[in-house]
């Protein structure tokens, strides 16, 4: 197991504030001064964690970019970021848990920022695909500006993610995908047969 791997099991179990170096090293199977070799304190670990985490959704909504055409793809980018399986949990997961840190730690919260503006200039890019494609019908409430549909999304997406970890037994999985779909519908995005 590697040591990004250890961290983020031990950040899901026991949460940021509770994750150590010791018990990184514990779950990862290495002792504590050959962590140290690789990373200059127990920020650095979670800070590389937080990158890889981020950066394998952003391989699957790069993929997904390339493969689907714009309404569908939209959609599922968006389902990149809820918890609707067991990898996309933990990464959640993982997310708010450095939301939380970030609201009083300067460094964690310039690189949430970072990564919030990276997936919000993702989404503003699939839906203009979308309105250049004539993907979205006239109903949309939000006067079809790109940037403000985004947002929408990206809140939503944030607030039924949230809810989901929290709440599973309210929303699971299929509750939440149905969530999406009526929300992409709402902005005049078609629902799929």
């Amino acid at each position: 197991m590697t040591v990004l791997t250890a961290t983020w099991r031990v950040i899901v179990r026991n949460g940021i504030e509770g994750t150590t170096i010791r018990e990184i090293a514990r779950e990862a199977d290495c002792s504590v001064g050959s962590l140290s070799h690789y990373f200059s304190s127990k920020d650095d670990i979670l800070r590389c964690a937080l990158e890889v985490a981020d950066s394998h959704v952003a391989e699957r909504i790069k993929k997904i970019a390339a493969e689907l055409p714009p309404g569908p793809a939209l959609r599922e980018a968006l389902a990149q970021a809820l918890p609707l399986d067991e990898e996309r949990a933990l990464e959640l997961t993982l997310d708010v848990n450095f939301w939380a840190r970030a609201l009083n730690h300067r460094p964690l919260r310039a690189l949430q920022h970072l990564d919030h503006d990276r997936w919000r200039d993702v989404v503003v890019d699939l839906v203009e695909r979308c309105l250049a494609d004539g993907v979205f019908t006239a109903g949309d409430p939000v006067g079809r500006v790109a940037g403000d549909i985004a947002d929408v999304l990206v809140a939503f997406v944030d607030g039924i993610g949230l809810q989901a970890l929290v709440y599973p037994e309210l929303l699971s999985p299929a509750r939440v995908e149905h969530l999406l779909d009526r929300q992409l519908a709402a902005l005049g995005l078609p629902l799929a047969p």
